[in-house]
């Protein structure tokens, strides 16, 4: 949840702020690396974790730092290593203001070239991959479509759903499911169709005669749409058109 922040301030311990501990170990880390709020002399208590008046303490360094919200939100963990993240990150770039110009002038160009990007009008092009809304939708995409779920690699989720949509839920694919139910097809065992050959294997034998079907499928598919392609070329070849406007009469 945090990665990308506590990445920027080049925290490099896993960190997960239900766990008291680590909470108390990263705002320490905050406080001495980053925000600097009181003098090194000043720290002790805070670096005192295993006291069991931290808590008081961390309150009032909670009030130094003019933590905007209300005592309420102290117990919120997660809200609370957020607005400590932030702060740091703030007083980071405080203290390396010109260390960090150059990147905030790269990524405001980054937007620039984005906005301009976006203006072609592909609604794609504006999709943040990574943001909340888009893994919750691509969730419930998976569930109805029974794909099974892998978000540490989205690129393999997209092609998987386009892969179903086009191949079972496109015009074409409907077209053709419902031309095979109207159609007398027999149905046969794999074990009647002759492969041609013998491995010895009787699962190799009906492995191999799977492919073969598979293959047999693919280029049918390919036939299909050779046909189609002449069909389309001979619908233009074959059915030419006059312009009388170019006709010439005498010399």
């Amino acid at each position: 949840m945090f990665k990308r922040k506590l990445s920027a301030l080049d925290y490099g311990k896993d960190y997960n702020p239900q766990d008291e501990t680590q909470f108390r170990q990263m705002a320490v880390w905050l406080e001495d690396m980053k925000i600097r709020l009181y003098p090194i002399d000043g720290r002790q208590n805070l670096r005192d974790i295993q006291n069991p008046q931290w808590h008081e303490t961390f309150s009032k360094y909670l009030q130094d730092l003019k933590f905007p919200y209300n005592n309420e939100m102290i117990n919120d963990r997660i809200a609370l290593s957020d607005w400590l993240m932030g702060t740091a990150i703030r007083f980071e770039y405080g203290d390396n203001v010109e260390k960090y110009k150059p990147i905030s002038s790269n990524i405001i160009n980054n937007q620039q070239k984005s906005n301009s990007v976006n203006q072609t009008g592909n609604p794609l092009e504006a999709i943040d991959y990574t943001s909340e809304e888009f893994k919750s939708g691509m969730v419930k995409l998976c569930e109805l479509l029974q794909i099974p779920i892998k978000f540490n690699d989205t690129t393999a989720v997209l092609r998987a759903v386009s892969k179903i949509i086009t191949t079972k839920l496109s015009k074409e694919a409907i077209d053709k499911n419902q031309i095979k139910e109207q159609g007398s097809g027999v149905d046969f065992s794999i074990e009647q169709m002759p492969l041609g050959f013998d491995t010895g294997d009787k699962i190799i034998n009906e492995a191999a005669k799977i492919l073969r079907l598979l293959y047999i499928q693919d280029l049918r598919t390919l036939q299909t749409k050779i046909n189609e392609t002449i069909v389309n070329v001979q619908s233009f070849v074959a059915d030419p058109r006059t312009d009388s406007k170019l006709g010439q009469i005498g010399w």
